[in-house]
């Protein structure tokens, strides 16, 4: 009997031979290979590997098993509790743990377990989260980098609140499709973060300063996400009051970049007003209705005139003419409607609307030097064609019909110099660009033809004898 032969021969069997032996047994249980056994007995015999003290015998059983949907799900289930050296590749391919079996396998495994469950083609969200509420790094890490795992959103932010420190795990973070636009910021956070401490820890800008440049540049960051949300823009806005992010600044930066539709679910989000009633409001352009507005958001009330000025402003150009950058018009009016704010706050703004201008006048600057370069390039191009742009077809079928020398004889004199002048009209399109040593031997040519000696050599005339007999 195979089992009984198995068994006697198990206690004296080295541990190499052990796991031979339990991956074949194996194998034939799941190919139905009885050899005169019942199943129960088959299965009593790889049970009994279970009690192996050698890790490589567990885990050859393990590997066996671990794909196999006939395996004994008891044998399973057992194999999966074992030690992560054992256990992590059954857990990330057996077909026989449920999502129950996974999420208490979650709240137990360790190492390599845990990474296990993160590498399954099928991660289900709840699963998903108790692996990432374990907070160990190398399973959130593979779990972001596993596309084919469902991870919601505030799990996301989990992930990244844990060890968005970590370049690894923001690169992962960074390649998942359809990110939402929350991620999206706090991974530009974390991203400024890890960048801000690098700067400033290495001597590159004062502190003061990079704090500055960094906050003005996540205010535009977030602007710039805020432009591609789409319908769940309300979500973000609430995502943004929630961390702390929706500050007078940044929407001040709205108005100024043209994004009244962030400005408008920011005030609904601030006012716990319907977003229509908001935006009637604001396109209206009337002064009592947007101070009334704006002091209900609780702004600054510096800034409430300023903002008004800018929001008129912004409302008598074109949308599209913003294309999310700053537009002059609408700083400069800013400007003068902050030279009547009093005291430091005064200053401060009118500091602030300058670096706005400066950043505006860049961008308007950029963007006339690309289309220029563009003409540049395009002009070069039709400069270096070898073609006319006119050519007409009969110039064509002339430039591809017999040589030149068939239509119009030349004198043999000076036809290497005609194929030379219509080579450089560009009529010659399949001769091939000459050498220098072919370019030399055609000017001798042209020369001995018109009786001109090159350099260095004498004139000889066509019915001159060689100089040896002149000498006789």
């Amino acid at each position: 009997m195979l089992v009984k032969s198995f068994l006697a021969w198990m206690d004296k069997a080295s541990m190499r031979e052990r796991a031979e032996a339990a991956a074949m047994l194996a194998e034939a249980y799941l190919a139905g290979h009885y050899g005169g056994d019942s199943a129960e007995e088959m299965e009593a015999a790889l049970a009994s590997v279970l009690d192996d003290p050698s890790l490589p015998v567990r885990r050859a059983l393990a590997r066996t098993l671990a794909e196999s949907p006939a395996a004994p799900r008891h044998l399973v289930l057992a194999l999966a509790a074992d030690q992560p050296e054992v256990s992590a590749l059954l857990i990330a391919r057996s077909p026989l743990l449920t999502e129950a079996d996974l999420i208490d396998l979650a709240t137990t495994s360790e190492g390599l377990a845990l990474v296990g469950l993160a590498l399954r083609h099928e991660v289900p969200a709840r699963l998903a989260r108790e692996i990432i509420a374990r907070k160990m790094f190398d399973a959130v890490h593979v779990l972001v980098g596993n596309h084919q795992a469902e991870i919601d959103e505030p799990d996301l932010l989990a992930a990244l609140a844990a060890f968005g420190n970590h370049a690894k795990l923001r690169a992962a973070m960074l390649g998942r499709p359809g990110l939402p636009a929350s991620v999206r910021h706090a991974l530009m956070h974390a991203v400024a973060g890890s960048l801000g401490a690098f700067v400033t820890e290495g001597g590159f800008l004062p502190a003061a300063r990079n704090a500055r440049i960094l906050d003005e540049t996540l205010q535009g960051g977030t602007v710039a996400i805020a432009r591609q949300v789409g319908r769940d823009l309300a979500g973000f806005v609430r995502y943004l009051r929630w961390e702390g992010h929706l500050t007078p600044a940044l929407l001040f930066r709205a108005v100024l970049a043209g994004e009244m539709k962030l400005l408008d679910a920011a005030l609904a989000e601030l006012c716990g007003l319907d977003i229509r009633k908001v935006e009637m409001h604001v396109g209206s352009g009337s002064v009592a209705a947007l101070t009334a507005l704006l002091r209900r958001a609780e702004l600054p009330g510096f800034l409430v005139p300023v903002m008004i000025a800018a929001l008129r402003e912004a409302g008598r150009h074109d949308p599209a003419a913003f294309n999310g950058d700053f537009m002059l018009p609408v700083i400069l009016v800013a400007q003068q409607a902050a030279l009547a704010v009093p005291g430091e706050e005064g200053i401060r703004l009118i500091a602030l609307l300058r670096r706005y201008e400066a950043e505006a006048a860049r961008q308007q600057a950029r963007r006339m030097a690309e289309t220029l370069r563009r003409e540049a390039i395009d002009e070069e191009q039709a400069r270096l064609s070898l073609l006319p742009l006119d050519i007409g077809p009969e110039m064509l079928r002339l430039a591809q019909a017999a040589p030149l020398e068939e239509a119009r004889p030349p004198s043999p004199a000076f036809a290497p110099l005609d194929r030379r002048i219509a080579r450089a009209r560009g009529l010659v399109l399949d001769e091939p660009i000459p050498d220098l040593r072919s370019v030399i031997a055609e000017w001798r040519a042209e020369q001995m033809a018109q009786g001109i000696a090159p350099t260095g050599e004498e004139p000889r005339a066509a019915n001159s004898q060689p100089a040896r007999n002149r000498a006789a």
